[in-house]
């Protein structure tokens, strides 16, 4: 009987125990869990500001290139123009 007794007391006090340091270790686990959801978030929102940055990027280098593009075609008619300019008129016979 003494043995089946102390057997009954060892799973009394063990699982008393049990419960309250499962506790705790939820709280620390539920605290882990909710760092690192923050800094995923943190790091997909830094993704996002990257992505939105070389998009930005990507569209303003194709709005200069249409800028010396067109900067370009100006200049070139112009040239055009001044080289008519200063030929002489051709005489109709």
């Amino acid at each position: 009987m003494k043995p089946i007794a102390v057997l009954a007391l060892l799973v009394v006090l063990n699982g008393s125990s049990a419960p309250a340091g499962a506790r705790s270790v939820s709280r620390t686990d539920d605290s882990r869990q909710s760092e690192k959801e923050a800094q995923k978030k943190q790091k997909a929102l830094e993704k996002y500001r990257r992505a939105q940055q070389k998009a930005q990027a990507k569209a303003q280098r194709r709005e200069d290139k249409k800028q010396r593009k067109a900067a370009a075609k100006y200049e070139k008619e112009q040239r055009k123009l001044l080289k008519n300019a200063n030929r002489p008129a051709k005489q109709a016979s």
